[in-house]
């Protein structure tokens, strides 16, 4: 495959899994879970917010892991590479 058209794919799965409306959708599912206490935090750091981006690229990663074993043994090295 040339590497032009690698790009080509991968901003087409940019497009269709529209990560952006993903992390808005989670992020007002974690508010709204009742899971946080959003009225009990100073605001003073990022403290909640980090919480918030974590839980979310995990549920992110659990919806993205690759079915076969093969492709997900090659992606867990290539995360080491990055």
């Amino acid at each position: 495959m040339e590497k032009q058209l690698l790009k080509k794919r991968f901003d087409e799965l940019l497009t269709e899994y529209d990560l952006s409306g993903q992390i808005e959708r989670l992020y007002q599912k974690a508010v709204d879970s009742g899971a946080i206490d959003v009225e009990r935090e100073s605001g003073d750091d990022y403290r909640l917010a980090k919480i918030i981006w974590y839980a979310i690229i995990l549920k992110l990663r659990e919806e993205s892991v690759p079915y076969h074993p093969d492709n997900r043994k090659e992606a867990q090295n290539l995360s080491l590479f990055l």
